[in-house]
């Protein structure tokens, strides 16, 4: 779940992104976003947001709140308090502008180092993960994420069906 910080014209906002890994060491990730008319006006407003404050949260959500994340993905071009409309906590963030989500377990705050179009409807954002929030028992002593201490779950490309780790 991407955090984005708002501006004049809208508030801080949640959407639904495609993630992926770039790099451990230094810890850097991409997110893709659609930007074409024929995607929601929500998707259009976090990829001026994100081109305006360049920085942003990635929020890793455990099947605890996936209701909350199917309604974020659900009601993408509504302006409504996410936070408030679907019992999720704003969490302030340390070193970026956007805010976080208490609820997710991995909390990355990020500032993108190069945006690339790629057409026909997509923007990717390349960004360094300049601080990672953990809630307790997630990582191990090394900071190592333990994948059974939560069901963290994922959404799969192409029929949308929501998938913990392991099932």
């Amino acid at each position: 779940v991407l955090g984005v910080k708002g501006d004049e014209r809208c508030q801080d906002d949640l959407t639904i992104v495609w993630t992926f890994v770039l790099n451990g060491k230094p810890a850097q990730i991409g997110i893709s976003i659609g930007d074409d008319s024929m995607i929601t006006n929500d998707e259009q407003v976090a990829v001026e947001l994100l081109k305006k404050h360049r920085e942003f949260t990635l929020n890793v959500p455990d099947a605890s709140w996936v209701d909350a994340f199917d309604r974020v993905d659900m009601t993408a071009s509504h302006r409504e308090d996410k936070f408030a409309g679907f019992g999720l906590t704003r969490l302030p963030s340390k070193l970026v502008g956007a805010p976080g989500i208490a609820e997710a377990a991995v909390v990355l705050e990020c500032k993108v180092v190069q945006e690339t179009r790629l057409p026909p409807t997509r923007t990717v954002f390349f960004a360094e993960v300049v601080r990672v929030t953990t809630h307790p028992g997630v990582t191990d002593k090394d900071g190592k994420l333990d994948t059974t201490s939560k069901k963290f779950f994922g959404m799969t490309a192409g029929n949308g069906e929501f998938w913990t780790m392991g099932a």
